[in-house]
């Protein structure tokens, strides 16, 4: 009895130092199977380039009382609320970038389970199905004579190893599907900033146009008030009848009410400014100079031919086409064979005393521990018939994008001219407008003197004075809509710089600073990303 019980010591250490062996060999296998899946992960990294996000903090500023153009686009750009929304776009997209690749590192799970199970079993096979039948759990073990329902303790632990070994270039399709999606939402903020940009410049320019007539208003007030004025003296020494003073009355009256709506558009123009930068709720104004004088005529030549497909559109609609020409190589990639490295190692215990091999700790620690190294192949042909449906959506997906690129080509191509056209012809009338005002302050010096020594009427006089006002008006409209032309030329040539650096330019003829160089802040380039 004695030898027995030393003979079953001897085999009881044997099969745990078998054990203990086999769990060495399968840590040393796990370890070595992750440290070689980092490696492999690698070269997704250079599968294309995207820049780095920094990590900004979008909090409205307050723009001072009275801005320039360049502090309305700076703040337009700060503030507003659509390239906020972009820029996050493109922050979840590079994450999208992070998460793809991802793909390339194996699945390990780890997986320990203690429970209480009555021991009642038969033979029995149980039917796969749709739904795996989930509601039954897996059981083993030989069949009862007996029900008892008395629970027995049952553990399992295990850990579970599944690496995609080839995946017929899956990985990689997705891979650069998210950096060309990534790519698109670069693009797309880029766009918007220039959009803003412009909207913020060109509505300080309205802002500006307006204050303009206000103060070409104001001034045929004055005049018109200065005419009444002589009308009644003369009325009063009777050397006019005095129908003069009340027809000069009414035109005054008008000129103020032309004031009023002057004044009016203004108010609305700046509330419009203040939209475009971010800050609705603020009351600003505008410094004019030097965007209601004639731009210095050494900057004024001409623009030559540039290459509209380098136009943040433009290159937003390419990113969309070459994404959905990645959606179909994605696709394609799909219907591949796989070969999976697929490894295990589970241990399990029971309390149930029918076993050959006595519980452990009345069941709770396991008795035997197994391991399983092996391949499996999976190809998934029914899949062919959706597969090629989607293909076919993001084929016409493709063709759609590639539309809206011609789309976009032909509607910069039609801003292109007509901004040259603007420009050229803005040019013209600003050059007849000083020679318009001139004029038509001589003749209303001549008319005014004529009228005081009786030798024309009040009708006369009236409209001399409009003629002028009309003309200070149409002067001072005539300025800006240069700097308007060019401002619609920078935005076909998408960069506002060249506009910014005539501005700066025109300001420092006029004794001001000249101010950095401008670019549009937080501008991404894709740095030739695949």
């Amino acid at each position: 009895m004695q030898v027995l019980l030393v003979m079953n010591s001897f085999a009881d250490r044997q099969q745990s130092e078998a054990v203990r062996r086999c769990l060495n060999k399968l840590v040393l296998f796990f370890y070595l199977a992750l440290c070689l899946s980092l490696p492999l992960a690698q070269p997704c990294l250079s599968a294309g380039r995207e820049v780095s996000l920094p990590e900004l903090q979008f909090q409205p500023i307050r723009p001072p009382r009275a801005v320039t153009i360049r502090e309305a686009v700076d703040v337009a750009l700060r503030n507003y609320p659509t390239i906020n929304n972009k820029y996050y776009k493109l922050r979840a997209s590079l994450s999208n970038v992070k998460l793809a690749k991802t793909q390339y590192l194996p699945n390990l799970n780890f997986d320990v389970q203690i429970s209480g199970v009555t021991p009642n079993r038969i033979a029995s096979v149980v039917m796969n199905n749709v739904s795996g039948f989930d509601t039954v759990p897996v059981d083993s073990g030989p069949s009862v004579s007996s029900t008892s329902y008395k629970p027995v303790v049952n553990n399992l632990q295990g850990g579970n190893l599944n690496w995609l070994l080839i995946d017929g270039g899956l990985r990689k399709a997705n891979d650069n599907f998210a950096y060309a999606d990534a790519r698109s939402a670069r693009a797309d903020l880029n766009l918007t900033r220039l959009d803003v940009a412009f909207d913020a410049a060109d509505a300080f320019l309205t802002a500006a146009a307006a204050k303009q007539v206000i103060k070409s208003t104001r001034a045929a007030l004055e005049h018109m008030e200065a005419a009444s004025l002589r009308a009644r003296t003369l009325v009063a020494e009777g050397l006019r009848p005095g129908v003069d003073a009340a027809d000069f009355d009414f035109e005054v009256a008008r000129t103020r009410i032309n004031l009023i709506k002057a004044e009016k558009e203004a108010r609305l123009a700046l509330v419009g400014l203040a939209e475009k930068m971010g800050t609705a709720a603020n009351d600003l104004d505008v410094i004019s100079d030097p965007l209601v004088r004639r731009p210095v005529a050494a900057y004024e030549r001409e623009t030559a031919p540039f290459d509209l497909n380098a136009h943040p559109i433009a290159l937003f609609k390419t990113a969309e086409i070459k994404r959905w020409r990645a959606k179909q190589v994605l696709l394609d990639k799909a219907y591949r064979p796989h070969l999976w490295l697929n490894a295990s190692v589970w241990g399990r215990g029971s309390g149930d005393r029918t076993n050959p091999i006595k519980p452990v700790a009345a069941g709770v620690l396991p008795q035997v521990f197994n391991y399983m190294v092996g391949v499996s192949y999976s190809f998934p042909v029914m899949e062919y018939f959706p597969l090629k449906a989607q293909k076919e959506m993001a084929r016409n997906n493709e063709l759609a994008a590639r539309a809206e690129y011609e789309l976009a080509m032909q509607v910069l191509e039609k801003k292109d001219a007509r901004a040259r056209i603007l420009l050229a012809q803005a040019r013209k009338v600003a050059d007849e407008t000083p020679i318009l005002v001139e004029t038509a302050k001589v003749r209303e010096i001549k008319v005014m003197k004529r009228y005081s020594a009786g030798l024309t009427n009040m009708v006369s006089l009236a409209q001399a004075e409009k003629a002028l006002a009309e003309a200070e008006v149409e002067d001072a409209l005539a300025q800006t809509e240069v700097w308007r032309a060019m401002l619609a030329l920078a935005y076909v040539q998408g960069d506002l710089a060249p506009f910014m650096q005539v501005v700066d330019l025109a300001q420092a003829s006029l004794g001001g600073e000249v101010a950095k160089p401008f670019s549009l802040p937080g501008k991404f380039e894709d740095n030739g990303a695949n």
